[in-house]
């Protein structure tokens, strides 16, 4: 009876790794505007932007040199990709999985335009479960560290 229950219990976690790492995540359902899920309340979330859990940041530059100096900090990022957007075009999405589940946390990033500076928009959010243990915090003040003065 032991043996069948460490059988599946085997099963149901290649099952759920399974899920979590093969399971589509969509643009049409990530691919958003970073104000559109600014939340102070949920766990997971960290938003730069209004009604955010920080205030946007704004820079020094136009969006292509800001765009610039956060892709090579992204880039530099372990399990990132971009799953929608151009950040030269001032929007971009882009998914981060954890390195032993592959748990994804998806960033969206916008980029507006203000004469000789930049504002730098960015949500973070996990796409499973209900903490993240600041991991997603971490992450986009580590990005923002690549345009902070």
């Amino acid at each position: 009876m032991l043996k069948y229950l460490a059988f599946a219990l085997i099963l149901a976690v290649i099952a759920l790794a399974a899920i979590v790492r093969l399971r589509p995540i969509t643009p049409e359902t990530w691919h958003v505007d970073p104000e559109t899920v600014a939340s102070k309340e949920e766990a997971g979330h960290f938003a730069v932007t209004k009604g955010g859990d920080i205030a946007p940041y704004v820079v020094e530059g136009t969006v292509s040199e800001v765009a610039d100096a956060l892709q090579v900090r992204i880039q530099a990022t372990p399990g990132t990709t971009l799953l929608a957007g151009d950040l030269n075009d001032g929007f971009a999405t882009y998914i981060t999985r954890s390195k032993f589940w592959g748990f994804p946390d998806v960033t969206n990033i916008k980029l507006e335009p203000m004469g000789d500076q930049t504002a730098v928009h960015m949500a973070a959010r996990l796409v499973y479960g209900k903490a993240d243990f600041g991991v997603n915090e971490a992450r986009v003040r580590h990005w923002l560290g690549a345009v902070k003065g």
